[in-house]
């Protein structure tokens, strides 16, 4: 499904006009942000006001393809919009982890992030910026680490592996316009709950919502991990050893002995428990 163009470049200052903000039809002065050809402002009754490619007497071989009209729109629009001030909500981030069933007072899961709202006076805000010689369209920068905010669409992936990601401490946050083009015009994005021109939208999306935004990676992730899978270690060890390291909760803990070897250790009620040294649960008794 192809949308109809909601921002577009003044052929004089260079800045992004939302539609609703200029004149009827080709006097609206605008570009294309993709292609550079003019636009025609359209101002419907039955359509959402957008802007359209004027390809009269435009050279055939002048006129291109232009595919990703709304999505370069929207990702130039929100350069505009964080360089003026905009904050930007950031979703949760949990991960999952596999925990063994005989461990089930421990979630299957890391919360790395919570939800929390990033403004220009939290960190410094660099936009369109160049990092290892490819350009993202936003970077926070908190001393030690840093943020990338990356706007991604068919035709646009993220460049950048997770080694490098860790080495230099970077998060990374993707804005994906494809999945956000689906309620775009027709969901409303700011905390009034009301739908307002393409601007408005895209600043309620940007500062008060988490949809169609995803974490890649953030710099607390692999010590947020590592001390999951080792309470999971520690837990596994102490349930096989009887130690008191698994924090089973009291009403849960059971005496088990082992016939085969006379081995004693603490098990978990209602579970099957396998003697820590014949690793086998058949010949394991409570008491």
């Amino acid at each position: 499904m192809i949308l109809g163009i909601p921002f577009g470049q003044d052929k004089d200052t260079g800045e992004w006009r939302d539609v609703a903000e200029v004149s009827r039809g080709l006097a609206c002065n605008c570009i294309c942000p993709s292609c550079k050809l003019p636009l025609s402002a359209r101002h419907g009754e039955e359509r959402d006001w957008h802007f359209a490619h004027h390809t009269r007497n435009i050279p055939k071989e002048d006129i291109i393809d232009c595919e990703f009209s709304f999505e370069v729109s929207l990702r130039m629009m929100t350069h505009q919009l964080l360089l003026d001030g905009a904050s930007l909500k950031l979703p949760e981030y949990i991960k999952s982890v596999a925990v063994p069933k005989s461990l089930n007072n421990i979630k299957p899961e890391v919360k790395i992030a919570k939800v929390q709202c990033l403004s220009t006076s939290d960190a410094k805000l660099t936009v369109d910026v160049d990092f290892f010689g490819h350009k993202v369209d936003a970077l926070y920068e908190f001393g030690t680490a840093s943020l990338i905010v990356y706007l991604v669409y068919r035709g646009r992936k993220f460049p950048f592996g997770l080694s490098l990601l860790r080495d230099v401490k970077a998060g990374v946050l993707l804005l994906d316009i494809e999945e956000l083009a689906q309620i775009f015009y027709h969901h409303p994005m700011a905390e009034a709950e009301k739908l307002g021109t393409a601007r408005f939208q895209l600043m309620g999306w940007l500062q008060t919502s988490i949809e169609a935004k995803h974490w890649l990676y953030h710099p607390r992730e692999n010590e947020r991990l590592d001390k999951k899978h080792q309470l999971i270690d520690d837990a596994l060890k102490g349930l096989t050893t009887g130690s008191k390291v698994l924090q089973i909760p009291f009403h849960l803990q059971i005496k088990c002995q082992c016939i085969g070897c006379g081995t004693s250790f603490t098990g978990i009620r209602n579970k099957t428990n396998p003697c820590p040294e014949c690793q086998t649960h058949l010949y394991v008794t409570n008491y």
